[in-house]
């Protein structure tokens, strides 16, 4: 008996099969890695975003509540029209008399116009230290962030509302060229 002899099909017709179906699973698992490494910088993103909201928000409060305390520099006016992007120079020098005691100094005596000045410096730069002021809007928000106090009145009086407004740019980068998206935390007050 005579065996016939058939190729043996299956070896010969599947060289190569075996690298074409990696490398397509290669590029299914990149494709896949690409999209997560997106949502990763998306997550960054809008997280950064409520973090300076928050900030904003922080330092919104600050301003109302100095300005709750000081009732007779609010009645004066002393806070009316404040724009700290008006005075490039205004977080360079330390306000005379300093309100606050810091380290090595104390407090020094303030009059109601004053201690209102001394707010406004505080909240739009931070407290002075020796290495000049930090931690106000102008640090703690991005590049491009102001505090504005507005009287919502004219002539403005004691019983005027006040709108309090810190605003920074969001999404700026150096090859931008959109301009950027400018966001604002509000507040209404009466003091």
């Amino acid at each position: 008996m005579m065996r016939c002899q058939q190729p043996v099909k299956g070896r010969r017709d599947q060289r190569g099969v075996g690298i074409i179906e990696v490398l397509v699973a290669l590029v299914v698992v990149s494709f896949g890695v690409l999209g997560m490494a997106g949502m990763q910088l998306t997550g960054m993103k809008h997280s950064n975003d409520g973090f300076n909201r928050s900030r904003a928000l922080i330092l919104t409060e600050n301003i109302a509540t100095r300005m709750r305390i000081n009732v007779q520099g609010v009645a004066n006016g002393s806070y009316a029209g404040f724009d700290s992007e008006t005075d490039a120079n205004y977080c360079n020098v330390k306000p005379v008399p300093y309100c606050q005691a810091i380290k090595g100094a104390e407090a020094q005596r303030c009059t109601v116009d004053e201690l209102a000045a001394f707010d406004l410096f505080s909240v739009s730069c931070g407290d002075w230290g020796s290495g000049g002021a930090s931690g106000g809007v102008n640090e703690l928000l991005p590049n491009g962030a102001k505090l504005e106090v507005i009287c919502d009145d004219a002539p403005c009086e004691g019983s005027s509302t006040y709108t309090l407004s810190v605003s920074w740019p969001e999404n700026r980068t150096v090859r931008s060229e959109e301009a950027p998206v400018v966001r604002r935390v509000q507040m209404r007050l009466r003091p």
